[in-house]
Order: structure tokens, then sequence, then C-alpha cells
């Protein structure tokens, strides 16, 4: 009678060998990383700056997110690799979202029933958001007012 236990844990070990390789190689090398540009800037809707939120920049060709916590002032300051280090040189496409802060309402409260984003959801979408920027050598100012 066969059996096809040793068989699956042969590849089962192997499969596992194979994976850890990949990430333990992956680990010291940081030279691999494409060079960033700091990237830092304000976003306003409406003429005033928008206090709370997170923008990300989308590189072409799908390479690695840069992303950046809005600040109460709207500033933000983008992070790729390190705290910081800004975003891929290149073309962007951005998006922004911006939500009420909804912790302690319950259901009861008319807070409840209100829209969550502080600003129209077509910016959360890469398709829709219609935000683009390109990211130079050197140090980037990129401010948007949103409508």
């Amino acid at each position: 009678m066969m059996t096809l236990k040793p068989h699956f844990s042969n590849s089962l070990a192997a499969c596992s060998m194979l994976v850890l390789t990949f990430a333990l190689s992956g680990c010291d090398q940081q030279t691999d990383q494409s060079p960033t540009a700091l990237v830092k800037g304000v976003i306003s809707f409406q003429g005033k700056p928008l206090e709370r939120g997170e923008i990300v920049f989308f590189p072409e060709g799908g390479a690695r997110i840069a992303h950046g916590k809005i600040q109460p002032d709207g500033s933000y300051q983008l992070t790729t690799y390190e705290e910081g280090d800004g975003a891929l040189l290149g073309n962007h496409q951005i998006t922004v979202v911006s939500e009420r802060d909804m912790e302690g309402v319950l259901p009861e409260d008319p807070e409840a029933s209100m829209e969550p984003s502080l600003i129209p959801t077509k910016y959360s979408l890469q398709k829709t958001s219609g935000l683009t920027a390109q990211v130079k050598e050197g140090d980037n100012e990129i401010n948007f007012d949103l409508e």
C-alpha cells in the first residue's frame, strides 16, 4: 500500500526552506532599495487645512508606495522605507482619506448618521482621485487644495 504522507512532508519542508531562504536573503539588502526624495506639503479642503487623514503616493509601474499621516495643520511628510525618507522618484497617482473621529460615538448619537468622510470619497480611490505629482531628486514640496 502506497502512502503520500512522507512525500507531502518532504514537499512541505522544501517549500518552508525556500520561503525562509527568500525571507532571510532580503533582510540585509538595503542597497536594493530604489532612491527616494523628501516629499512634504500641506493638504487643504475648500481653502482650510485638512486636520486628519492619510495621503498615499502610488508610483507608476506598481513599485513601493509612500504614505504619510496628515497632521492637524494639514501638513504631511511621506515615508517609503524608513520614517520621513520620502517617495520614489517619478510620477505618482495620489489618494487622500480623511474621516471623522467616530471613537466613542454610539449608534443613537446624531453624529453616527453623518457621512464619515470629511472630503469627497472620490479622493480615496486611485481611479477617481485625479491627483498626480512628480517626485524629483532633492526636496519636494507638493501641496493639494481639494474641492
